[in-house]
């Protein structure tokens, strides 16, 4: 089973305690795991778990992903000097990709924090972005849908879809931006 670690783990304060205790899902079923445990079994499906710790869940500022050892196959990629990853491996690596679950994109995704401001690109906010002709958009775009089952009381999906234009003439351009993100409700 491949372990995907849990980004953003609901947190809550008790009073007794000094430490928020988190709370982490099934990546299966996404049944509620069982709580101080680092790894086991979950109740419901049987699904194999391992705890891990990542961001700064429930601090409103997403940090940096800063982990010393590679938590995914990605970042086991090897790299060019410029920091890219080589078009053989980035071919080898996408094409070995199991579809993910429900559950797994839900976990996998990271909300924007109500306050933030200024550019995603630096940290782990999770956005998508397509571009291109409105049959690729649409064709593309149906991979997404998931994104809109996410928005309820505590977060919000951010989209932002429109025609493109000519930076140099203003003009449309017949092709369309697509851009995805969740974020926290403020």
């Amino acid at each position: 089973m491949r372990q995907i670690e849990n980004p953003l783990p609901l947190q809550f304060k008790n009073p007794d305690a000094e430490n928020p205790v988190s709370m982490k899902f099934c990546e299966e079923c996404g049944a509620l795991l069982p709580a101080n445990e680092a790894s086991g079994e979950c109740d419901q499906c049987g699904a194999s778990f391992e705890r891990t710790n990542r961001g700064s869940a429930g601090s409103g500022k997403p940090e940096k992903n800063t982990n010393q050892s590679p938590n995914t196959e990605l970042e086991q990629l090897p790299t060019t000097g410029s920091g890219s990853v080589k078009k053989a491996s980035a071919m080898e690596w996408l094409e070995d990709l199991d579809r993910p679950s429900a559950s797994e994109l839900r976990r996998a995704t990271i909300e924007k924090p109500s306050d933030f401001t200024g550019s995603t690109f630096p940290t782990d906010i999770s956005t998508v972005r397509l571009t291109g002709h409105a049959e690729f958009i649409e064709t593309v775009a149906g991979l997404f849908s998931w994104i809109v089952e996410m928005e309820d009381y505590s977060r919000r999906v951010e989209i932002n879809l429109k025609e493109t234009e000519d930076k140099e003439t203003g003009e449309q351009t017949g092709n369309y931006a697509l851009y995805l993100s969740v974020a926290e409700r403020g």
